[in-house]
C-alpha cells in the first residue's frame, strides 16, 4: 500500500507539473521550424517580376470558372508571354447553351490581335481592347498583386517542381485582382497563397482562393503557376490569318 502511494504521489505531481506548464508548451515553437520575415521576400518577388522579360504559364480552375461573356465560362488559360509586347495563349472554356467545350487560340503582338474561330478554328484578326484580358503586363500585374498582399505569414519550406520554395499565405481584396482575374468586383475578402523561389525569390505558384467575380461561388479556386521563367520565346504571327 505504500509504495502504490507513492505512485499515487508522483502521478499526481506530474499533472499538476504539466497543468502548470501547458500553456507554455502549446505555445513552444518546435527545433525545426523557422521564423521568416514575410517583408523582404515578398520585395524580393516583386523586383523579380518587374524585371520579368518571359515566361510559360498556366492560370487553371481547380474550383468554379470565370464568366467570359454571358454563357461562356473560361476553365483554363495557358500560353507563353514574352514582355512587353507578345503572347500566345489557348483559353479553354464551355457554353451553357448549346452545352459544348470550347478551345480558343488567342496571340497578340504588338497593337495586333489575333484569334481563331471558335466554330471554324481559322484566325482572324481583332482588336486588342476586344479581350477579356491583357496578358502583356503580366510581370507589373503579378508584382501588383504580391504588393497588395495582407497579413502575410511564411508557413514553411516545400519542394516544388524540383524547386526550393517558401511557401506564404495571406489575403487580399477582390478589386487588386483586376488585371489578373476579369471582371473582378469589389469589397470580396480572398485568400492568397505563394510559392517563392528560395534562391533568388521568382513566383513560382499562385492559389487565389474565394469569390473574385461576383457571380463566383464561394469556393472557387484559382491557380497560376509560372515556369521557364525568362527563358527565350518564340511568337509569331499565325500562318493563315483571314482577311
Amino acid at each position: 500500500m505504500e509504495l502504490k502511494g507513492k505512485f499515487l504521489t508522483v502521478a499526481l505531481l506530474t499533472v499538476g507539473l504539466l497543468a502548470a506548464c501547458g500553456t507554455d508548451l502549446a505555445t513552444e515553437i518546435p527545433e525545426d521550424e523557422v521564423e521568416v520575415d514575410p517583408g523582404p521576400v515578398l520585395e524580393q518577388a516583386v523586383t523579380q517580376l518587374l524585371a520579368l522579360e518571359s515566361a510559360s504559364f498556366r492560370l487553371n480552375h481547380l474550383k468554379g470558372s470565370t464568366a467570359l461573356v454571358p454563357g461562356v465560362s473560361m476553365t483554363m488559360v495557358s500560353g507563353e508571354i514574352s514582355i512587353p509586347d507578345r503572347f500566345s495563349v489557348t483559353v479553354e472554356a464551355r457554353s451553357e447553351f448549346p452545352k459544348s467545350y470550347l478551345e480558343i487560340s488567342i496571340v497578340t503582338i504588338e497593337n495586333t490581335a489575333y484569334m481563331t474561330n471558335i466554330f471554324g478554328g481559322g484566325w482572324n484578326q481583332i482588336s486588342p481592347d476586344s479581350l477579356p484580358f491583357n496578358l502583356l503586363r503580366l510581370g507589373q500585374t503579378l508584382a501588383g498583386i504580391v504588393d497588395a498582399m495582407q497579413s502575410p505569414r511564411v508557413l514553411g519550406e516545400e519542394r516544388l517542381n524540383g524547386i526550393d520554395t517558401l511557401y506564404i499565405n495571406g489575403t487580399i481584396d477582390s478589386q487588386d485582382l483586376a488585371q489578373l482575374v476579369p471582371g473582378a468586383g469589389e469589397g470580396f475578402p480572398v485568400g492568397l497563397e505563394l510559392w517563392l523561389d528560395q534562391s533568388q525569390g521568382l513566383l513560382q505558384k499562385v492559389l487565389i482562393v474565394g469569390r473574385v467575380v461576383p457571380t463566383d461561388d464561394t469556393d472557387t479556386v484559382r491557380e497560376l503557376t509560372l515556369k521557364d521563367i525568362n527563358q527565350p520565346v518564340n511568337i509569331e504571327v499565325p500562318s493563315d490569318v483571314s482577311g
